[in-house]
């Protein structure tokens, strides 16, 4: 069963981005997108969910880290929310995408098993 974990941190005041909201979206090989599943951060800013889903290939998934339920809407340009596309090949991969978050940029990084 693939499973995602992440932990969200606030770059700004050092603190752990609690109530984040983080949905994971499987594309369709016609485009359609099915919600696989969607919760919020934790107190510590960690998610981790396992979800059941037969991979038949490398099935490609949306992640996306919701923002704007943090952050205030500032005149001008801001980030509103992030989304990476990711793969999984394997019924047992786990992956981690840690993200460091501030009104005005993110940086992020992954890995699996």
């Amino acid at each position: 069963m693939p499973s995602i974990s992440t932990h969200v941190l606030n770059s700004e005041n050092g603190t752990h981005v609690a109530g984040l909201t983080v949905t994971l979206t499987h594309i369709e090989p016609d485009g359609a997108k099915k919600n696989i599943f969607s919760n919020k951060t934790d107190a510590g800013g960690r998610i981790l969910e396992s979800f059941d889903f037969l991979l038949k290939s490398n099935e490609i998934f949306e992640i996306e880290f919701k923002l704007s339920d943090i952050h205030m809407k500032k005149k001008g340009i801001y980030c509103r929310d992030i989304i990476f596309r990711v793969s999984f090949s394997s019924e047992n991969e786990k992956f981690h995408i840690p993200i460091i978050v501030s009104q005005n940029g993110a940086s992020t990084w992954w890995s699996g098993e």
